[in-house]
């Protein structure tokens, strides 16, 4: 018995010497979360960079589907700068926002994108997961309906089946979107059919394909698809 009283006087001997020595290591729990954290709506989220938050959803706001019969395609080879992801974003919307614009040489091939129309209601997008455990990216699928069976779209599917490079498409609220990016193009597959009946749709189905980690990145500089496509003049420099 006596040994045992003194051996719990020697543990609360040592407690009392090391105690200012734990307590100097432990860091301050307020201060911690004061440098290391900020709160969100409500929720508490890391302050370094891209962080998960709420997602919210304001009952009756509009949401319709779909995407506007008009898109553009740039070959990879074709721009000297290209709208980029930040290499280190600070926000969860630099995270899927290509910042910058398509910019070329002069003297080259291509001055501007190229404007590609589609028939209403067949332009989609859809990401697909892929890949295994702790390598999971998206495949991004475009889709779009060139129709008829003039020499130009047969050109044009010729040139494209073996030429990636980048799309630009628009959702039906006016947001664009960036397919591609440097060293992972789109990739292009058009599919022509003429059709058997006279009631059978004639033209060609293309379908752009890309790997990558965001299952959309949104062009942070809209174009004015409507001055590419020659239907309005282009603004004046300076206004």
């Amino acid at each position: 018995m006596k040994r045992f009283i003194l051996c719990i006087s020697c543990l609360l001997i040592c407690c009392l010497f090391l105690l200012p020595e734990v307590q100097a290591a432990i860091p301050d729990t307020g201060n911690w979360i004061s440098h290391h954290l900020l709160t969100s709506d409500g929720l508490t989220v890391l302050a370094a960079g891209p962080a998960f938050a709420p997602l919210k959803w304001n009952i009756g706001q509009n949401n319709m589907g779909g995407y506007k019969g008009r898109l553009l395609f740039i070959p990879y080879d074709a721009p000297s700068t290209v709208p980029m992801i930040p290499a280190k974003p600070t926000t969860n919307e630099d995270l899927i926002t290509a910042s910058g614009s398509f910019t070329f040489p002069s003297g080259g091939t291509y001055t501007q994108p190229i404007y590609l129309y589609s028939t209403k209601g067949k332009v989609g997008y859809k990401a697909e997961i892929q890949g295994e455990t702790d390598g999971k990216s998206f495949k991004q699928t475009l889709e779009f309906f060139f129709p008829g069976n003039t020499p130009g779209m047969h050109a044009f599917s010729t040139l494209v089946k073996n030429t990636p490079g980048y799309f630009v498409f628009e959702d039906s609220d006016g947001q664009q979107f960036l397919m591609g990016k440097p060293g992972m193009y789109a990739d292009v597959s058009p599919s022509f059919d003429g059709g058997k009946l006279a009631a059978d749709q004639r033209g060609t189905a293309y379908t752009a394909t890309c790997d990558a980690n965001e299952s959309a990145v949104v062009l942070g500089t809209p174009i004015d698809m409507e001055v590419i496509a020659g239907l309005k003049p282009a603004p004046s420099p300076g206004g």
